[in-house]
């Protein structure tokens, strides 16, 4: 026994007058005769996995009672639990209604699979195999911003990630799964090739020119046995190509979509038209893209040049500015080492000290505040202008050729603001707090005055000396005021 029979007899059934209902954990055969009903419990118990059978008032029956006056039954059983993360799925007709709910797992394990199925975000794989991861590009495939639709209940796929194959040359070999995996996909890849899709007339429309009109056959139709395998594989190719690489993905899928309605006919069948024409339009679109890329390689050199004169006009600009901020604060410092030293030296008005600051340090706020403005003016206009003028750059390369050598010069006006800032706040506190010392009172000792060329003695008051003293053999004689007044006079005259 096998899961891989069980599997098959209950897809076989789901095709007959049984419904096939598969869950997470557990898989529910209605619809049973008593033959089917023993069969199936029969190859669950081959497999180990306990089996209930019901019939349709909820009666719990055991096989060797089943009575066919009681039917039809209901068979329910549990599958095997997988790893986390992991959606484990037993039947192509449980597969067939998990695809079409878009679940958000990256690795689904299919019993009908007999190799590994790995598209960008899901990988499709046996029981057997373990765990793998999704691409990390997988949310890079979005084709509703590509198609336009009116519609409030959107067709076109929000992302084709789970529909397109990483690597075609690791796809298993043609089997049931496969198929189902192929159906689905086939009808969400062929929504993403035209230019707008009509939901109403089902009609896929091509610009072109010439324009071209499509008709989508019904939701139900399998379009991937319309296509076949070979036809199949080169839409896939197409897509892949055309969402490739996302900034491109635009220009990419307007070429192919021309490319397309070149290929002439209107009305025909999608899948016929698609079978017939894909792998020749890509091959046209990818000529076309590289046409396209040459004409652009003079543009983009010539963008190129423009946008290194750009660059380097704004660091020279954002360096003049720095220039211009250390200059005003190394004058505006010494202004006020002057004002310091004034204060110091002599009695200058507190007032006029105060003015003169004010006005040194207005001067290095304008200047900072306007190159501060001229920064961030300039950083504005390179983010609105880049999307618009230099997609075609990287944001890697974008970041190297422009931003980096922007931002080197704006630190070190950001840096010159900075200091400056503190040092003429310093400087303003400084004045601010030193007190005002007074000027120097020096006191002079009047000198004798002449009056009429005579000058006049100074009062000194005697010293009484004993008569007759003598002091190192001279006697010291005590000249009244008067009689030296009068000796001074007579030697006038």
């Amino acid at each position: 026994m096998s899961a891989e029979n069980l599997a098959a007899r209950l897809d076989a059934l789901d095709k007959g007058d049984a419904f096939v209902t598969e869950g997470e954990t557990i898989v529910t055969v209605s619809g049973l005769g008593v033959e089917a009903a023993r069969e199936i419990v029969g190859l669950c118990a081959g497999l180990g996995w306990p089996a209930n059978i019901e019939d349709n008032a909820g009666t719990i029956w055991q096989i060797a009672a089943l009575d066919a006056d009681y039917a039809p039954f209901t068979v329910s059983f549990d599958k095997p639990l997988p790893a986390p993360g992991v959606l484990r799925l037993l039947t192509n007709t449980g597969f067939a209604d998990w695809l079409a709910r878009d679940d958000v797992r990256s690795h689904w394990q299919v019993t009908g699979l007999n190799a590994a199925l790995r598209c960008y975000a899901v990988t499709f794989s046996p029981w057997s195999d373990e765990p793998a991861q999704p691409r990390a590009d997988e949310a890079l495939r979005e084709a509703r911003r590509l198609v336009r639709e009116n519609a409030a209940q959107r067709t076109v796929p929000a992302c084709l990630s789970r529909w397109l194959i990483s690597d075609l040359a690791t796809v298993p070999a043609d089997s049931a799964t496969l198929a189902v995996w192929m159906r689905c996909a086939a009808n969400k890849l062929i929504l993403a090739l035209p230019d707008e899709v009509d939901t109403e007339t089902r009609r896929l429309r091509f610009k072109g020119p010439p324009r071209l009109d499509l008709d989508l056959p019904a939701a139900d139709a399998d379009l991937a046995a319309l296509l076949g395998r070979e036809s199949f594989f080169s839409l896939q190719a197409a897509l892949d190509w055309v969402f490739e690489i996302e900034r491109e993905a635009e220009m990419r899928h307007i070429l192919l979509a021309a490319e397309i309605a070149r290929s002439g006919g209107t009305g025909a069948a999608a899948a016929i038209f698609i079978k017939s024409n894909i792998a020749d339009a890509l091959a046209s679109a990818k000529l076309a893209y590289q046409m396209q890329l040459v004409g652009m390689s003079s543009d983009a050199l010539k963008t190129l040049s423009e946008l290194r004169k750009t660059v380097s006009d704004d660091t020279a600009k954002v360096a003049e500015g720095t220039r211009q901020i250390i200059t005003a604060v190394a004058g505006a410092l010494a202004i006020g080492v002057g004002l310091i030293a004034a204060r110091l030296s002599s009695g200058v008005d507190p007032a006029l000290v105060k003015i003169v600051m004010i006005l040194a340090i207005t001067y290095v706020a304008v200047t900072i505040l306007s190159g501060i403005s001229f920064t961030l003016l300039q950083r504005s206009v390179r983010k609105a202008w880049q999307p618009r003028l230099y997609r075609f750059l990287a944001p890697s390369d974008y970041a190297s050729l422009v931003g980096n050598p922007a931002k080197k010069a704006e630190y070190a006006l950001w840096a010159a603001s900075l200091l400056g800032s503190v040092a003429a706040g310093l400087m303003a506190l400084a004045i601010g707090r030193l007190e005002v010392l007074p000027a120097a009172n020096k006191e002079t000792v009047p000198g004798p005055t002449v009056s009429n060329n005579t000058q006049v003695a100074p009062q000194i008051s005697p010293t009484p000396q004993p008569t007759g003293t003598q002091s190192n053999g001279m006697v010291d004689q005590i000249i009244p005021e008067e009689t030296a007044a009068s000796a001074t006079t007579h030697k006038t005259r």
